[in-house]
């Protein structure tokens, strides 16, 4: 059945029968011309929106309905966390090609509930409206912070460590795999794809390290981390110098890069979307971040320094290149890379 034949009122009425009542801070959800939520004492409320659109955010050649949608708010999620705060209710708005399925809406819609679920995140409200050029998915996240707390990229100060968590450059291989149609041969391959159609925000951590006070700086790697890097750089008029060495690349990302003969280093200094924390440390409290453990394994890895003036990468052998943002620009035909 296409969605033509239901028509828009009863697709709104097929996604509110589907959603849970809301939670707090949300006193009212779905059904009225706005959404209404309780600011809570002592919080900041941060706000965060993204578009995903056919063609230049996703493939449905290379993704499902469910992934997609599901996507499409983990992204949003990754905005919170690098604020040091957590989601709490959602807008979807969604652009629909007449022709779309209502089995293809279901996949998106319940991709993106299970998001919201998994997070503890409330959808209070959208819009729904016909598109002439593929689907189009508008996020509007909401979330909150203590306030005192809030990290922002502008504070990163000469002589901060730079810290990263987890692996880089897995989604950027993911994708490559996705495009080359290598599918199923075995769990390297798998947990890199998986890494790119589905996110892993790092709330928990964001949270961590702001409640802690660690960060004077914090960003998620959406752009890729020379990119994301240099905003850093940017907002707080700094320079920084990392080390090709400690980069932290997986296994599976050297495996896929042998069998591919690349640099694995190029996906992670240049590939995106690994929607992992970037954050400056002073200090003095370096020691007390080096220590720090999330489930098991350690919070982050230091992989540089702020520095006045240069923005450099350097090798083992200390040769020394400059950073250059390296990444898709959606108003331009080209990577910006040098």
């Amino acid at each position: 059945m296409n969605l033509s034949e239901i028509g828009e009122f009863g697709l709104i009425r097929r996604i509110r029968a589907t959603l849970p009542h809301p939670h707090e801070p949300v006193i009212l959800g779905i059904g009225d011309d706005a959404a209404a939520i309780r600011q809570k004492s002592g919080y900041l409320t941060i706000i965060t929106s993204d578009m995903f659109l056919e063609g230049i955010h996703f493939d449905y050649s290379l993704s499902d309905s469910y992934q997609i949608g599901s996507k499409a708010l983990l992204v949003n999620i990754s905005d919170i966390a690098a604020m040091g705060g957590r989601p709490t209710s959602v807008l979807i708005s969604v652009g629909l090609p007449e022709s779309i399925s209502t089995e293809d809406f279901d996949g998106i819609f319940n991709g993106l509930k299970e998001s919201a679920r998994r997070y503890g995140i409330s959808i209070v409200g959208g819009d729904t409206c016909r598109s002439e050029s593929g689907l189009i998915l508008s996020i509007a996240l909401l979330g909150e912070v203590e306030e005192g707390i809030m990290v922002l990229r502008s504070g990163a100060k000469k002589g901060d460590a730079i810290f990263v968590t987890g692996t880089l450059g897995d989604s950027a291989m993911g994708l490559e795999l996705l495009k080359k149609r290598v599918r199923g041969q075995g769990s390297g391959v798998r947990t890199l794809i998986e890494r790119h159609l589905f996110p892993n925000p790092r709330v928990e951590e964001g949270e961590v390290i702001a409640k802690n006070k660690w960060a004077t700086s914090m960003i998620d790697i959406s752009d890729g981390l020379t990119s994301d890097l240099c905003h850093i750089c940017d907002e707080s008029g700094a320079g920084a110098r990392i080390y090709k060495e400690r980069i932290p690349i997986s296994p599976e990302l050297k495996e896929a890069s042998a069998l591919f003969k690349t640099d694995p280093l190029s996906y992670a200094l240049r590939g995106g979307e690994d929607y992992e924390l970037l954050f400056t440390v002073s200090e003095d409290k370096v020691e007390d971040v080096m220590k720090a453990e999330i489930a098991g394994r350690p919070l982050a890895t230091m992989i540089g320094e702020i520095v006045e003036g240069e923005r450099t990468i350097i090798d083992r052998d200390g040769n020394k290149n400059y950073l250059v943002p390296s990444g898709y620009d959606h108003f331009a035909s080209y990577l910006i890379s040098k």
